[in-house]
């Protein structure tokens, strides 16, 4: 006999959910699988995400100014040190100059570097140059004129190497895109195999309540109601999945910066400026929910289709 409408839950929504959360506890040790597949895959594609997002920090700031770097021979004399001053200050493009003793090189690589300070203290002597650091703006570097006068610097007495700041930005901008690249395609499989995971454990749900399917179908329970509650266990288990990645992701971010980067050093100000940002996490969760919603749908499917 078919199920009046007056005797099915008023709140279908939230028929779903109680059905589901019921599931779940009953299925603990399943779903907990489920739920740490989600939230394995969710942890790595936010730690790529987290890297490529302070990376582009990093670019972000050093995109309005570019940097050239004068290094001077370890044992250049005072006075080719001032004829490479009286040249950068002759020419406008390098006026706005700064000079680097080999004292402060080395108090600044102390800094930026304090594990590392011991090692350097073993030497007998001072391996960092002295150098002039020279402000320009991105536009003027990429310039001919630029790049002669560069040329022509270069082969000043005194004068090792001429570094350019901008070199390595287009660099990290590279390797931002093969980190977002990487993200994206171990993001995509782990996805894959969480959706596959989560159908499974549905799965293993649903032959767990057969009995219970089979009278409700017998009584005239529309396939919704069997349905729903099995599509909101695999939403559950993807949400919860990602929340808790989130959350390690985040209690990961903060040992980092406590444990492994000074809030003066490089480390810091490359990998740990800054966490993500709320769209990204909210985009993590929305994945996980996403994951759960197809690995149940592939599950209950499947039932339907047997059935």
């Amino acid at each position: 006999m078919p199920l009046h409408d007056e005797s099915l839950p008023k709140n279908t929504l939230s028929y779903f959910f109680r059905e589901a959360m019921r599931r779940m506890w009953a299925s603990k040790r399943t779903s907990f699988v489920a739920v740490a597949m989600i939230a394995i895959s969710l942890f790595i594609v936010g730690a790529f995400l987290l890297v490529a997002e302070n990376l582009g920090r990093a670019v972000a700031r050093a995109g309005g100014t570019s940097r050239v770097n004068i290094y001077l021979n370890s044992d250049a004399a005072p006075q080719q040190i001032a004829a490479v001053d009286a040249w950068l200050a002759a020419h406008h493009d390098f006026a706005s100059r700064r000079f680097v003793s080999k004292e402060a090189a080395l108090a600044r690589f102390r800094q930026y570097f304090a594990n590392l300070s011991g090692v350097v203290g073993q030497l007998d002597e001072n391996p960092f140059p002295a150098s002039f650091e020279c402000e320009v703006t991105p536009g003027l570097a990429q310039s001919a004129a630029f790049a002669k006068q560069a040329a022509d610097l270069r082969a000043i007495a005194g004068v090792e190497e001429v570094q350019f700041d901008w070199e390595w930005v287009e660099k990290l901008k590279k390797l931002i895109n093969l980190v977002n690249l990487a993200g994206l395609a171990a993001g995509g499989l782990l996805a894959v195999a969480a959706a596959f995971t989560i159908a499974n454990v549905i799965r293993l749900t649903m032959l767990l309540y057969r009995e219970e399917i089979d009278i409700m179908r017998l009584v005239g329970a529309t396939e919704r109601m069997i349905r729903g509650p099995f599509l909101i266990e695999g939403i559950l288990q993807g949400f919860i999945g990602a929340a808790l990645a989130v959350a390690l992701l985040f209690a990961a971010f903060l040992a980092g910066r406590h444990f492994l980067a000074p809030q003066n050093s490089l480390l810091w100000g490359f990998l740990f400026n800054g966490f993500l940002p709320w769209q990204k996490l909210l985009a993590l969760l929305a994945g996980g929910m996403l994951a759960g919603y197809l690995g149940s749908w592939l599950s209950v499917r499947e039932s339907g289709e047997e059935a």
